[in-house]
């Protein structure tokens, strides 16, 4: 990512789980933002997966055994 210049839908998806895991480089993320803040398409694509890994990681904490089997299961029939 170039700090000067915007970044198009395809360079944001491609880096998406790199901003949600918070391991872009400050301009890089700076970038993101300005792209999410002004597409809403992947504004809602950063959210989805951002609101998915948050329900993984409960998921792996044990909150929820009955919803961790279903997952398993859904995960083993693929």
């Amino acid at each position: 990512m170039n700090p000067h210049k915007p970044i198009d839908c395809e360079q944001a998806l491609a880096r998406i789980f790199e901003y949600i895991d918070h391991e872009l480089h400050a301009h890089e993320r700076a970038a993101m933002q300005a792209h999410l803040h002004t597409c809403k398409s992947c504004f809602s694509r950063a959210e989805f997966e951002r609101r998915l890994k948050q329900k993984v990681a409960t998921l792996r904490a044990g909150a929820m055994p009955e919803a961790q089997a279903r997952l398993e299961k859904l995960i083993k029939s693929l």
